[in-house]
């Protein structure tokens, strides 16, 4: 594939992967494009200069939001040996607190679940005239369990793999 060709797909992955973060994380546009960019381009790294040039956005602007995510620990920045820049990528272990997140919400919302689906088998059994239905909250239930399985598993096999993905780095 030809250079141009290259950069012409980069830039729409990146626009696609910025929409898809803007949308899901509830983030600034040029926010969800840095992180995309980042992504995209890899633990190589990407400076202060590129994401100006690349995302066609202003210095400050840029700037601005660089701080805000690293204060949110979504990047960091490392420099390399004989350069004054800073190069970004995404932060250690930020995928592994990523699933760490959304299994919090799902333990939550399957607790939650079992609260209904019990108050609900108690109200049934006084109340046999007007039963509540129970049969969704079960079926959540067991989606959840399931669920919470895998993303065990995966959480683990993430961690291992930043693991040595960090030590790699020393």
């Amino acid at each position: 594939m030809q250079a141009a060709q290259l950069k012409t797909q980069k830039k729409k992955l990146i626009e696609s992967l910025g929409v898809y973060f803007e949308q899901e994380k509830l983030i600034a546009p040029l926010a969800a494009r840095i992180i995309a960019t980042l992504i995209v381009n890899g633990s190589q790294g990407t400076t202060f200069e590129q994401l100006v040039t690349d995302l066609e956005a202003s210095k400050s602007t840029v700037c601005t939001h660089l701080n805000a995510l690293e204060a949110q620990q979504r990047i960091s920045y490392f420099t390399k040996c004989g350069d004054r820049k800073r190069y970004y990528a995404m932060a250690p272990g930020y995928i592994s607190r990523k699933i760490n997140t959304t299994l919090s919400m799902w333990h939550k919302e399957k607790e939650l679940q079992k609260q209904l689906l019990s108050y609900k088998q108690d109200y049934n059994k006084s109340n046999s005239e007007n039963s509540l239905p129970t049969t969704i909250h079960e079926n959540v239930i067991d989606f959840l369990t399931q669920s919470i399985s895998f993303f065990e598993e995966m959480a683990v096999k993430f961690q291992t793999k930043e693991q040595q993905h960090n030590l790699e780095i020393l």
